[in-house]
């Protein structure tokens, strides 16, 4: 009775150990499911796909059992490790996710949050949310992305010109580092694309990209600008914090590289 009580509208959590069918246990999750990932390391030949429509009151959650952390580790670079797609209230929270293409792809999905997870060694982006559409009310908080590869963006947010954007989000409190090895082609820390407006990029740590720790697009009229604060910035290998237009910049800390106010795609 107590049990029920304490988990009113929310379904059964389901454990998971990697000698369960992991792939087709989330692959679609209802509202109020819980999904418990035990601390082991789960080796998968390709990456995880989801599908998950929780609500407000009821998100789906997907996390480590508590006092464990689930490592996550797809060998295949032609898959992303997870892949979210069409989904609405989901939480992944505390997963070590290594591998793959793609850390985290967000495709045509809101209300998602990312928190206490650490992505590295992927072939690709660490989170990216650039399918098409409109992306609002992220969450992704107190992660530690390190070593991507490939373009080497830890988090790229939104489409060139505006093609989809991110909208009303909140980054915060992440921090990333080692987004400029031998083959990265770009290594932003985080990049939030033309037209996307009304985020809040906050008390991030981020040192050694090859690209602009922080750089920002205009927002070509769709919101609010994004607000860029309390972030502490040192050893980039660029502009530490770059923006074309549509920015609050304040109260941050920077080392060594400057603050560009400038121009590029269709920002002016």
């Amino acid at each position: 009775l107590v049990s029920m009580t304490l988990l009113e509208g929310r379904a059964e959590s389901i454990r998971l150990t990697p000698k369960d069918d992991v792939r087709k246990a989330i692959r679609n999750l209802s509202a109020g499911e819980e999904v418990v990932l035990s601390g082991e390391k789960f080796h998968l030949s390709a990456g995880l796909k989801i599908k998950a429509k929780g609500s407000a009151s009821t998100p789906v959650i997907i996390r480590s059992e508590q006092g464990g952390r689930a490592e996550i580790i797809v060998q295949s670079k032609k898959s992303n490790a997870i892949e979210i797609r069409g989904s609405s209230h989901l939480i992944l929270e505390n997963l070590v996710i290594q591998g793959g293409s793609q850390g985290i792809r967000l495709v045509n999905s809101d209300y998602i949050t990312i928190e206490g997870c650490e992505i590295h060694n992927t072939g690709d982006v660490g989170i990216s949310a650039n399918g098409r559409g409109t992306y609002e009310n992220l969450t992704i908080r107190n992660n530690h992305i390190q070593h991507t590869g490939g373009p080497g963006e830890a988090m790229y947010l939104g489409c060139n010109r505006d093609k989809c954007r991110v909208k009303n989000s909140l980054i915060e409190w992440n921090y990333i580092h080692d987004t400029n090895g031998p083959s990265v082609q770009q290594g932003d820390g985080i990049e939030i694309k033309e037209g996307s407006s009304g985020n809040i990029v906050r008390h991030n740590v981020i040192h050694d990209t090859k690209y602009p720790a922080i750089i920002t697009y205009g927002t070509v009229g769709n919101g609010p600008p994004n607000v860029i604060e309390g972030n502490v910035v040192w050893n980039i290998g660029n502009n530490a914090i770059q923006s074309a237009a549509d920015s609050v910049i304040r109260n941050n800390i920077v080392l060594g590289s400057p603050i560009v106010l400038k121009p590029h795609q269709n920002a002016s």
